[in-house]
């Protein structure tokens, strides 16, 4: 892998990467999510949103499953009968019924994720790749001088890997 290269050099700037406050509700994020696809449409979808406070210090990641997660009804969380037989759900109602808009309402604070690794931008993208494998993770924040400053995802990466593989 090329010493040249920085995670720095691969990374989704945060100005172009969403991200919101945590009070957000998961219907603000999931509009966030549809506008960043508009804007950067054949450039790259979103599969997340970062999360920050309101000293703007990260607090989390919101996943596209986090979000649908959220949005399912308390039903198939508290029910005894479905947790033991979840196909039972579909038999207790619409999963995206009524209910739907309300539970959007839902503040993203509530169903986020924990960040579970970043990376220095001057690290080499080798060291990227290793983090990425040893934490299990598909993206991770970019730290610089102590703050965000952009995301940097597994398929960036392997597309770097692919054309050293193959030649490109």
């Amino acid at each position: 892998m090329s010493d040249t290269k920085r995670v720095k050099d691969l990374m989704i700037p945060l100005e172009d990467y969403p991200h919101i406050p945590y009070w957000f509700s998961l219907r603000q994020a999931m509009a966030i999510v549809r506008e960043t696809c508009i804007k950067f449409e054949g450039q790259f979808e979103p599969r997340a949103v970062l999360v920050f406070d309101e000293k703007y210090q990260l607090m989390g990641i919101l996943t596209l499953r986090d979000i649908i997660k959220g949005l399912e009804p308390r039903f198939l969380h508290e029910t005894a009968l479905v947790k033991a037989d979840p196909s039972l759900a579909v038999l207790m109602g619409d999963l995206f019924g009524p209910g739907l808009k309300e539970a959007s309402q839902k503040a993203v604070s509530e169903v986020m994720s924990p960040i579970k690794a970043t990376i220095q931008g001057n690290d080499p993208i080798a060291k990227a790749v290793f983090v990425m494998i040893k934490e299990n993770v598909g993206m991770m924040p970019v730290i610089q001088d102590s703050k965000v400053a952009g995301m940097i995802r597994l398929s960036d990466l392997f597309k770097v890997i692919s054309d050293l593989v193959l030649g490109d």
